[in-house]
C-alpha cells in the first residue's frame, strides 16, 4: 500500500459508500418512514462505529462526491452539488482523488476486507 494510513484508518461510512449503503442507516429509514426523528439505539449505533466523530449520523448522513455529483445533475442544482463534492474531496482527501473516485489503494483495501469477511 502506498499510503500509510491502514484499512483500520478507512472511516466506515467510506468503506460502505455513504450512509445510504449502511445498514443503521437503512434499519432508521426503514423504522421511521423518514430520514428524520429520534431514535437513541441507532443514533449509538453511529457513535459506536465511529461515523458520529465525523459529524455524520442518520440526521446528517454521509454523500460521497460522485453521488452529490449525481443528484446535482439529477435535480438542476448542479452548481451546489460541486461545491458539496469539492468540500467532501478536500476534508477526506487521503481517500478520494480530485475527481470523487476512491483512490486505488482505498478501494483495494476494502476489496480485501470484504474477501476476507466473506
Amino acid at each position: 500500500m502506498p499510503n500509510t494510513l491502514k484499512v483500520k484508518d478507512i472511516p466506515y461510512f467510506i468503506k460502505v459508500a455513504g450512509c445510504n449503503h449502511c445498514k443503521v442507516f437503512r434499519s432508521y429509514t426503514s423504522l421511521t418512514g423518514t430520514e428524520y426523528g429520534q431514535n437513541h439505539a441507532l443514533h449509538a449505533k453511529c457513535v459506536h462505529m465511529g461515523c458520529d466523530r465525523y459529524g455524520h449520523n442518520v440526521l446528517a448522513p454521509f454523500i460521497t462526491p460522485r453521488e452529490y455529483l449525481r443528484i446535482g445533475l439529477n435535480t438542476g442544482l448542479r452548481h451546489q452539488a460541486v461545491a458539496r463534492a469539492k468540500k467532501v474531496i478536500a476534508r477526506f482527501s487521503e481517500f478520494y482523488d480530485t475527481k470523487g473516485k476512491l483512490k486505488p489503494w482505498v478501494e483495494e483495501a476494502i476489496l480485501e476486507e470484504r474477501a476476507k469477511r466473506g
